[in-house]
């Protein structure tokens, strides 16, 4: 396993290299736009829409980097501590463990209410994080689970997986929200392909078959990507989370419970879906292996997850100590 501390600085570069890519990938869809109405780029002539969407995806770059988590929370629909409710003064005292054996500042911690079990963590940085959970995690969980859990998110933290979860979140929306308008413009007449004296379209149906499917398909293109930096981040966070309860068994109860909740999150979307311990809208993909849910699944299959912290907890048992 991987050092936190290289593990930060690689966390960091991921996160600029994937804001570039986004921007790219945004850019690209301006000037697809821009390919369709005027059949090719004329440097005499102002390429609005590119333009457009570049300054649309570097303003939703600092967004995301310096909002996104509050985005992402008020989204899910996510609420304050009661204190007046046990399971949630129960949620403070095991943050505040936690961040005693982990050795992070205290984050602000939200509930979902929802009967759901989940639970992420998001922000910038340790210093500016938020933890996260379920009504549901709360009142399913023992407290032994629930510091596992916790632990699992403040691993997120401690590694800075949760800046570039959050920028992601952020910017799948974005490319979004563009390809959707582009589409929409297209379909009803806001947009049109310039057409020569005999009435015909400038551009080569090829080239307007392609441009047309780019930006039907860069949504796509755009989930992929930021599925590509989550998945792994999964199985590191959960061998941390061992590290710090000593307890690796309680989080691979903790994700039984979790994967046996058919469910899914109600507030939960697709964009958001890789901040969550476990897949929020329970599809099937994420439990499967192989090239297809490498290439789609938001999170690595439960079972192989828990697997691997059982393994951990018995290896973790002094060989005196099993009864046969």
């Amino acid at each position: 396993m991987t050092d936190i501390y290289s593990q930060q600085r690689k966390n960091r570069r991921v996160t600029f290299t994937l804001m570039l890519g986004f921007f790219l990938l945004v850019t690209l869809v301006g000037l697809s736009v821009d390919i369709y109405t005027y059949g090719s780029i004329d440097i005499s002539r102002v390429p609005y829409p590119t333009i457009i969407a570049s300054s649309f995806a570097s303003i939703s770059g600092l967004l995301a980097y310096y909002f996104g988590s509050s985005i992402v929370i008020r989204s899910l629909g996510a609420a304050e501590l009661s204190f007046d409710d046990l399971t949630h003064k129960k949620l403070r005292n095991v943050v505040t463990e936690m961040c005693l054996a982990t050795g992070l500042p205290m984050p602000k911690v939200y509930v979902i209410p929802d009967p759901s079990p989940n639970a992420f963590a998001t922000g910038r940085n340790p210093r500016e994080a938020s933890v996260v959970v379920t009504q549901g995690l709360l009142d399913s969980m023992t407290r032994e689970e629930l510091q596992a859990v916790v632990a699992h998110e403040l691993a997120h933290i401690k590694s800075y997986d949760i800046l570039t979860m959050t920028v992601a979140a952020v910017l799948v929306g974005t490319v979004s929200l563009l390809s959707d308008w582009a589409l929409r413009s297209w379909r009803y007449g806001g947009l049109r392909p310039r057409r020569d004296l005999k009435g015909r379209s400038a551009i080569h149906p090829l080239l307007l078959f392609l441009v047309g499917l780019f930006v039907l398909l860069s949504p796509l293109a755009s989930r992929v990507l930021a599925m590509a930096v989550s998945r792994n981040r999964e199985y590191q966070a959960d061998a941390l989370a061992a590290e710090f309860t000593r307890n690796p068994l309680a989080l691979a109860l903790a994700l039984e419970k979790i994967s046996s909740y058919d469910s899914p999150l109600k507030s939960a979307r697709r964009g958001s879906a890789h901040l969550f311990i476990s897949d929020p809208l329970k599809r099937k993909l994420d439990s499967k292996s192989g090239f297809v849910a490498d290439l789609f699944a938001t999170h690595p299959p439960i079972e192989e997850r828990i697997g691997r912290l059982r393994k951990m907890g018995y290896l973790a048992v002094p060989a005196q100590g099993i009864v046969s």
